[in-house]
């Protein structure tokens, strides 16, 4: 035993005499390298195990058709979520909530609906206007709620049932679906910027009564003549042209047509007003018409959805987010698609439910630009369509020239790949990579929710793009299928989800929304066996306008159980 240690001491002491300052300086370097690859070490932002199964798969299915696939937020055996679970003021904490309506998503933007169980009512929301450049309009909810009142107490007074709105994204547009809630009339959302005859023709199908439009959009002698069923017309005007008499009714038309102006209907009928229906008034909430737009010259689709389609909806979109994502009051919400569009509408709901700002610019469609619709705010989260979300990737690609900047994309990018949104480094921060131009403060924009259409040939989006995207925006990126008969979304992205696939055209639309389920029905060349899952898309669910549709739409579910194109 004592020859082993004098022989350890000795190997120890010729060890020491070689020692020197460059001996010193590896050491050192090699602690420090130690030490903070255990004190840095950063963890994916989710457990990979969890995107390996993004949805559960029903244990039997039928023949010709595939299983059913759900979110984990809705396991099989359970009920889909159907609302918003509403529990108001006063009722007990151990009471069930209930699904509520369009009215209990105003009510919480009023404050009457606390945000949180058992409160007392809150502060009201907010809701801003863009106008122009520089121009940004603070909409109080107080006179909001009072225009609400007035448009609903005019259409109820002339019998107005089935109310047509032709507007681009605005306040007023807003304020009319929720009149419809409250005054049980249903609303008719037509996209914006359509040619007079299909405007008149869709007047016609869908049996209107009623029109709310921007003012000179639409000939009023043209809806005579091709015999619209349209007997009360209110016209928004824009602040610039209010001095227009747009309330003077042509000679042609004599009384065929009633006339009003927004404004001057409100200012009129403001002190008169009442207070919003209550719920124990018995007043049945309206419901929803969407008209939806295909590939170009197909026959677009018009699809009524009842308050209870859209709940689910909104409170599926709600819950999709992991907690600490979810929409909040500090979070700046802009829709810049159309918010004729369900996924657009749903997501603002809920926003306006979460009692996050909403911020309303009239500069909002499939392939505008984002730099343009968002240059006076600085929105935290973005609604988007496929074509504008392209667009915006090929602007900013382009600027990525250099070897450096390269560099600094190749890195953000390598920090994706490892399942971490990149954050600031030494070498970004003296070389910063390309940066998206979004909002007037780079760098808040924290979700990006992108639509994709089905059938109607918006532009592929790929995993590299949406990756780019990140890196250029800063933000988590959300890509959703869309389609005419599903309320929100079919399907969409986990938001941790940053995952690359080189060579695919398509990203994948990750797993349903907790208010729908799916499966694939054999078709052609295309059915369900040990090797593969395809076939036609069939969404069934709360969310569904008829509880049940099909596609049409030749799909996929991956081995992660995520839904795709083939």
């Amino acid at each position: 035993m004592a020859g082993l240690i004098d022989q350890l001491d000795a190997k120890i002491a010729e060890i020491l005499s070689g020692w020197s300052i460059y001996t010193t300086l590896i050491a050192l370097l090699i602690t420090a390298f130690l030490v903070g690859a255990i004190v840095y070490a950063e963890e994916p932002d989710v457990h990979p195990m969890l995107l390996a199964r993004g949805s559960s798969a029903s244990m039997v299915r039928q023949p010709g058709e595939s299983a059913i696939y759900r979110s984990h937020d809705a396991p099989h055996g359970y009920p889909l979520r159907a609302g918003l679970q509403v529990k108001y003021p006063g009722a007990p904490p151990y009471s069930g909530g209930k699904n509520g309506d369009l009215r209990d998503i105003w009510r919480r933007v009023t404050g009457e609906l606390p945000l949180e169980q058992g409160a007392s009512a809150g502060q009201p929301g907010k809701i801003f206007t863009i106008l122009g450049k520089e121009q940004i309009v603070d909409n109080k909810i107080s006179d909001v709620t009072q225009e609400i009142i007035v448009i609903g107490s005019h259409f109820v007074g002339r019998g107005s049932r089935r109310v047509v709105v032709y507007l681009p994204n605005s306040i007023e547009l807003l304020s009319t679906i929720f009149a419809g809630a409250f005054y049980g009339f249903t609303t008719i959302l037509l996209p914006y910027n359509q040619p007079h005859a299909r405007v008149v023709e869709l007047l016609r199908q869908t049996n209107a009564d009623a029109l709310v439009a921007q003012a000179g959009s639409l000939p009023l002698d043209e809806l005579i003549k091709a015999g619209a069923s349209v007997t009360e017309v209110i016209w928004v005007a824009e602040r610039a042209s209010r001095h227009v008499g747009w309330g003077d009714v042509p000679e042609s038309i004599g009384r065929k047509i009633g006339v009003s102006v927004w404004h001057e209907l409100v200012k009129e009928n403001r002190n008169s007003a009442a207070e919003l229906p209550t719920v124990e008034s018995g007043q049945k909430p309206g419901n929803i018409v969407a008209v939806w737009q295909g590939r170009t010259g197909a026959e677009n689709q018009v699809v009524e959805f009842t308050q209870g389609n859209m709940v689910a909806a909104v409170a599926a979109l709600i819950y999709a987010l992991p907690s600490t994502q979810r929409m909040n009051p500090s979070d700046l919400f802009l829709p810049v698609d159309s918010l004729t569009h369900t996924y657009t509408l749903a997501l603002t709901l809920a926003a306006l439910f979460c009692r996050a700002t909403v911020a309303i610019n009239s500069v909002a469609g499939p392939g505008v630009q984002i730099s343009l619709a968002a240059r006076t705010i600085a929105p935290t989260i973005i609604a988007a369509s496929a074509e504008t979300a392209a667009k915006l990737h090929s602007d900013t690609s382009t600027s990525v020239v250099g070897s450096m900047k390269k560099l600094a994309h190749a890195l953000q990018t390598k920090a994706l790949d490892a399942g971490r949104m990149p954050v600031d480094s030494i070498l970004t921060r003296l070389n910063a990579p390309t940066k998206a131009n979004v909002g007037a403060t780079p760098g808040k924009l924290r979700l990006l929710f992108v639509s994709e259409r089905a059938g109607a040939d918006t532009p592929p989006l790929s995993s590299e793009a949406l990756s780019d995207l990140r890196v250029f925006t800063g933000a988590r990126v959300i890509y959703a299928l869309t389609a005419a008969r599903v309320c929100g979304a079919v399907a969409q992205t986990d938001v941790y989800d940053y995952r690359r696939e080189l060579g695919t055209k398509h990203c994948h639309f990750g797993v349903p929304l907790s208010s729908v389920e799916v499966k694939l029905k054999d078709t052609g060349s295309h059915r369900t066996t040990d090797e593969k899952i395809e076939g036609s898309i069939v969404v069934s669910g709360p969310a569904v306008a008829g509880q049940e549709a099909e596609l049409g739409i030749v799909a996929k579910f991956r081995d992660d159980n995520t839904l795709a194109y083939v």
